[in-house]
């Protein structure tokens, strides 16, 4: 029984007997919140025959998020994910997360970020490289093979474990759909059967945690004191001074393969769409570059290709729909909310609100210039979450955006398939489709 104060949320129209609105979701994510967004800033929705939430306003999202972070366990994404990440800090909630965040933080020190940022670049830098004057090739290939490449160096930079750690890259993408197509699905049913899509997704996930488990153990007999694996090794616990177990470092090297891999490839492939469609954009960003690819240190200081990241992150964050399941009843904007639903944010609806954005859809990174961010409420742009789950490498994941915007725009012009319409796929990261381009000499 509800025991809060406030009233009913509004309800969406257009729920289904037995699927309520889930195909809806399924079929046409980014519409149906979108208006579901156009609603009220929160609204009832259909999953299945259960009742779930949307919340859409920046203040609603921020009670949710920092007023009732203690009290909000993780959703039915997060429990899906578990597949990959077990136990990792994206999946754990309420103290055990608060522990763990504190033993991840000092990864992502500034003086690490150094190395990570030199890693980016160097990895950039021979992709950049490798390529030639009127090659054709799909972008968000080469992309996500980047952010592979840099999430293993990373980890080993004296180059242990790089063959596991490339093929386990590899088994990424059908893991990460499967994930997807389970999250909102209303029923389980489907993927108890031996279909071929499902087969090849249980073949995907017991091959990646073999390999893992295989890039630990290299690790551990590698003696490399600088990696990032080699960090979470050698982690205590502020508390109890105990290490992480085995099965915990496998689950933060699952969860940071994820991240690191999927939504930065995401990240890298909407910036590079964006900079086809606008090219006087590229073409400040390239004069912002001068000759030359820029040192990592340089890059930090290049203030309008910062503009762009933000911008990019703001019409297509990767992470684009969360859950939060609240463990009392609870009151959002006014609206009371029951102890056990689903309770949904999506920072591309938040992202695109015209009540916080001037021409939402527009592509415009001007708006994050000195003379006009003041006007964006820190509410209303969340490509990296709030309050305590906030990601715990936000920093790093701008830096390594922007250098390799700048590795390869120092060095081509990358221009669309003229006709092609990339298309947004949102699964378990929003990523364009296809990137069907052809490489130009600057």
């Amino acid at each position: 029984m509800l025991t809060s104060s406030g009233t009913v949320p509004p309800r969406m129209p257009g729920a289904l007997p037995a699927v309520g609105h889930a195909l809806d979701l399924l079929r046409r994510p980014l519409e149906f919140v979108s208006r579901v967004r156009d609603r009220g800033s929160v609204v009832e929705f259909r999953l299945g025959g259960h009742p779930a939430y949307l919340v859409s306003s920046p203040s609603a999202v921020r009670e949710l998020l920092v007023t009732h972070s203690q009290v909000t366990a993780n959703g039915v994404l997060f429990e899906k994910l578990k597949v990959l990440g077990g136990d990792g800090i994206g999946s754990i909630y309420g103290p055990p997360h608060r522990r763990r965040r504190r033993l991840l933080t000092p990864l992502f020190g500034q003086q690490r970020l150094v190395n990570y940022a030199s890693v980016a670049a160097e990895v950039v830098g021979q992709r950049a490289a490798g390529l030639q004057d009127g090659q054709r090739l799909d972008l968000d290939e080469l992309l996500h093979d980047v952010a592979a490449a840099i999430v293993v160096r990373s980890f080993f930079p004296g180059g242990g474990g790089v063959a596991a750690a490339a093929r386990a890259a590899r088994e990424l993408p059908v893991v990460f759909r499967g994930v997807a197509k389970r999250a909102y699905a209303p029923t389980e049913l489907l993927f108890a059967l031996p279909t071929p899509g499902n087969r090849r997704f249980t073949a995907a996930s017991r091959t990646m945690h073999q390999l893992v488990d295989e890039i630990i153990e290299q690790c551990r007999g590698a003696d490399d004191g600088v990696g990032m694996l080699a960090a979470l090794l050698a982690a205590r616990d502020e508390d109890t001074g105990e290490p992480l177990t085995h099965a915990q470092i496998h689950d933060e090297v699952m969860t940071m393969l994820f991240v690191g891999t999927e939504a930065s490839a995401a990240a890298f492939g909407w910036i590079f769409h964006l900079l086809d469609r606008h090219p006087g954009v590229a073409q400040r960003i390239r004069a912002e570059i001068g000759d030359g690819q820029p040192a990592p240190e340089t890059v930090e200081r290049l203030g309008y290709l910062r503009q762009v990241v933000h911008e990019a992150l703001r019409l297509y964050p990767p992470g684009w729909l969360f859950p939060r399941i609240p463990q009392r009843d609870l009151t959002l904007d006014g609206y009371r909310l029951p102890a056990g639903a689903n309770v949904f944010y999506s920072p591309y609806a938040l992202h695109r609100d015209p009540t916080s954005f001037t021409e939402p859809d527009r592509f415009d990174p001007d708006r994050w210039s000195a003379g006009r961010a003041s006007e964006i409420s820190r509410d209303a742009y969340l490509p990296f979450g709030q309050g305590a789950r906030t990601c715990v490498g936000a920093a790093y994941a701008i830096m390594e955006t922007m250098i390799v915007t700048a590795g390869l725009l120092s060095r081509w012009q990358l221009i669309g398939d003229v006709g092609h319409r990339v298309r947004p796929v949102a699964a378990t990261t929003l990523h364009p489709d296809r990137l069907p381009m052809t490489v130009r000499a600057r």
